[in-house]
């Protein structure tokens, strides 16, 4: 396998969104173990930026396998 820039680009983003949503289960279970919150409905900032990286994620793997076709 060879790692082009491409593959490293892809690599780098899938260990952000799993790092990201992993921060985010727990940053969920810290805000349903405390029973002082006032507001349940918290907005957890890095919620925009994983979805992106996702979203990302999901172009790059398309493009890579478009990619493998030719």
């Amino acid at each position: 396998m060879v790692l082009n820039p491409f593959t490293i680009i892809l690599l780098l983003n899938s260990f952000a969104t799993m790092s990201l949503i992993l921060n985010q289960n727990e940053s969920a279970k810290d805000a349903t173990s405390n029973a002082n919150s006032a507001n349940t409905e918290i907005s957890n900032p890095l919620q925009n930026i994983t979805w992106v990286c996702v979203t990302l994620e999901f172009i790059l793997l398309l493009i890579k396998s478009k990619m493998n076709d030719f």
